[in-house]
């Protein structure tokens, strides 16, 4: 009986552990941008992207390669860009420049932090929201 408790015990804690998926695969897929947070210089400030006439999709795939796609009323870029996540901290690598991004997310959102620094902007912290699509 003891045996048959600790065997199941153990096949439960597996089959809750494998259900999480690597943060490196569960980021894979297309993200839409919602919310904008910023501080700047001490103000809060927060918007939808639809207040801002704008649209911001990451698409990550797995084989470490993804593209930002931006688009508002009068022009549309598309970046490549290559990446890496090991734990909360992606690495975004884009026309030669790396950027440790901290990131939290689960199966359907997605916050990535960004200092002003990234922007030329001093005191400035940046949250993106996103949403799996």
């Amino acid at each position: 009986m003891k045996r048959f408790f600790i065997l199941t015990a153990l096949m439960a804690v597996l089959g809750l552990t494998s259900c999480e998926k690597e943060p490196s695969k569960a980021i894979v897929g297309t993200w839409e941008a919602v919310k904008i947070e910023a501080n700047v210089l001490g103000v809060n400030m927060s918007y939808n992207m639809t207040d801002l006439n704008t649209r911001m999709e990451l698409t990550f795939k797995k084989d470490g390669t993804g593209t930002i796609l931006t688009e508002s009323e009068k022009k549309s870029e598309t970046t490549a860009f290559e990446y890496s996540v090991n734990g909360d901290q992606l690495s975004l690598t884009e026309e030669g420049s790396t950027s440790g991004i901290p990131v939290s997310f689960d199966k359907k959102t997605m916050t990535m932090e960004l200092s002003g620094e990234r922007f030329g902007l001093g005191n400035t912290n940046v949250k993106v929201h996103f949403v799996k699509m």
